[in-house]
């Protein structure tokens, strides 16, 4: 059986995450962009030194509201955007929308291309509920952008399965989060998260042929994983099983179960998130590359 020896890495960048870091580290720039659309970057204090760097970004859909420097933090992206050294972009946008603002979405990625020295083969989108739905939109219209996606707490299905671009994903939900008890006593995600786990399954050739979904047998998520691991995490419990594919030694696929989790925010999914998403690089020709 393969193994994820990135768990172990995780607990390493929790520990060194959460060693209270003060704002110094981060530099929050607002932007609009020419048609309009606004947001903020953080940029990590590195870039002083190195300004011509190319580094990654984040893309950080997280409905901000009021301070956006606030839900950073909740999020825990401001102390792992510094402990990774990569930039941080979170544009405003309407939570009442999903698939249908992906172009004002891509503005603001463009403009952050077009200002910042970005390593455009290592973009990442991750989104927190409506956030989640919004991330998908985007793979639905843009996959050659991201080299990776992980979706918190919702997410919507993809809806072209036939794709010349895989896209490896993750998707981090929390036992009392948006779950129901069927008949049987077995828990499974919500209506939505169930098609978008099974689309983006099919959209990556996860599945065997004929394989159905089996909630009594792997609940929450319905599909038999390759391999499962569990971690300590601040107390809780978190089990990850993960779906391999041909050619990498990582997951490709991945869901995250939080013991007792709920539909909040939690600063620890920020550093199990990047654990995932920089394993993956996307090249010029659109192929997806495992990372050294």
């Amino acid at each position: 059986m393969k193994r994820f020896v990135g768990i172990i890495v995780i607990i390493t960048l929790l520990l060194s995450g959460c060693s209270g870091k003060k704002d110094e580290g981060m530099k929050e720039v607002e932007y609009t962009t020419e048609s309009g659309e606004t947001g903020w970057i953080y940029l990590p204090e590195s870039m002083e030194d190195t300004p011509e760097q190319e580094r990654p970004m984040v893309l950080l859909l997280c409905a901000p509201g009021k301070s956006a420097k606030d839900k950073l933090k909740a999020a825990g992206w401001w102390e792992q955007a510094q402990e990774a050294d990569f930039l941080v972009l979170m544009p405003k946008y309407r939570t009442t929308e999903s698939y249908s603002q992906t172009d004002r979405l891509m503005e603001s990625v463009n403009y952050a291309i077009g200002n910042y020295p970005i390593d455009t083969t290592r973009i990442y989108a991750t989104g927190f509920s409506n956030g989640g739905g919004a991330v998908t939109a985007l793979v639905n219209d843009y996959p050659q952008i991201f080299a990776a996606i992980s979706c918190m707490s919702w997410m919507m299905p993809i809806k072209h399965l036939s794709s010349p671009y895989e896209m490896p994903f993750q998707i981090i939900q929390g036992s009392e989060d948006l779950t129901l008890e069927m008949d049987s006593g077995a828990k499974r995600v919500i209506d939505d998260e169930v098609w978008g786990i099974e689309s983006l399954m099919r959209y990556n050739h996860l599945l065997e042929h004929g394989e159905a979904k089996d909630f009594d047998k792997t609940e929450y998520w319905g599909y038999e994983p390759d391999e499962v691991e569990t971690s300590t995490i601040d107390g809780k419990t978190w089990t990850f099983s993960n779906h391999y594919k041909d050619g990498y030694t990582v997951p490709f696929g991945q869901m995250v179960l939080i013991e007792g989790g709920k539909h909040e925010l939690n600063k620890d999914e920020a550093f199990v998130a990047w654990e995932f998403l920089r394993h993956y690089t996307r090249e010029e020709d659109g192929a997806v590359i495992e990372a050294e």
